[in-house]
């Protein structure tokens, strides 16, 4: 049977490779991509822990959240698989700890700055918008230092302090950096848009609190009928028309 991810991007028609960076292997799906403005969809966390806190085999999301918003972009869009996600956990210097405790770590959004500027640069854009839903969002916040022509970020859901959202769920801290660590080094030039639901037990808007009291330039969206993986395509319209291309 085909995973969730495969069945949306036939359905699509999305163009599906595989691009090393010489770190790490990525899944890139593309439609519409000639234009000057491109968009990369950043997807969340997955399953990185099954049942009795065992680490899973392949974190790839059984429900691919952002994959079923792009269907709905008519822009130029570029779905930027994770290192060690989409069939690739057992690629090339993929380990249990690169979807767990490192999963927003530096080598991660290297490798993911890699990429999106190697795939920028063959298409040509001349601005670049990084979108990210949930841990995708924290995984976009810290490639805004090393992405090429970046304008803006927008995250759904966006786990924006995991030290914070650890403790609240009682969970063991993960061991690397969060955007609330460079929060004020962030560029003026780089537009930033956070959406959050009221209802979302996952990633609760409060738990988020510190990251915009540190950012001067990031904005928030907080909407309500929804919770961290539904509810996000009656918002989705209004995300795309609030976005540089829209």
């Amino acid at each position: 049977m085909r995973p969730e991810w495969q069945k949306l991007a036939i359905e699509q028609d999305l163009h599906n490779r595989r691009l090393d960076t010489g770190r790490f292997q990525h899944l890139v799906l593309e439609k519409n991509v000639a234009g000057t403005h491109l968009v990369f969809y950043v997807e969340g966390d997955g399953t990185p822990w099954i049942r009795d806190s065992r680490v899973a085999v392949d974190p790839t999301p059984t429900n691919p959240v952002l994959l079923r918003l792009m269907e709905n972009s008519a822009g130029a869009s570029v779905y930027l698989g994770r290192p060690c996600y989409f069939g690739l956990s057992t690629s090339k210097r993929c380990e249990p700890r690169l979807w767990t405790f490192d999963r927003y770590g530096r080598e991660i959004v290297e490798s993911m700055c890699i990429a999106a500027n190697e795939i920028a640069s063959q298409h040509g854009a001349q601005t670049v918008q990084l979108i990210g839903y949930s841990g995708g969002g924290t995984i976009v916040v810290g490639m805004r230092a090393c992405t090429d022509h970046l304008v803006a970020i927008t995250t759904i859901a966006a786990n924006l302090d995991p030290r914070a959202w650890a403790e609240f769920h009682h969970y063991s801290p993960l061991d690397d950096l969060g955007p609330l660590d460079s929060a004020a080094a962030h560029p003026d030039s780089v537009s930033e848009t956070h959406w959050q639901c009221r209802d979302d037990h996952i990633v609760p808007p409060k738990i988020t609190d510190a990251y915009f009291a540190a950012t001067k330039n990031a904005r928030r969206r907080i909407v309500q009928s929804c919770s961290h993986a539904s509810g996000w395509e009656q918002y989705w319209p209004e995300i795309l028309a609030r976005s540089p291309g829209g």
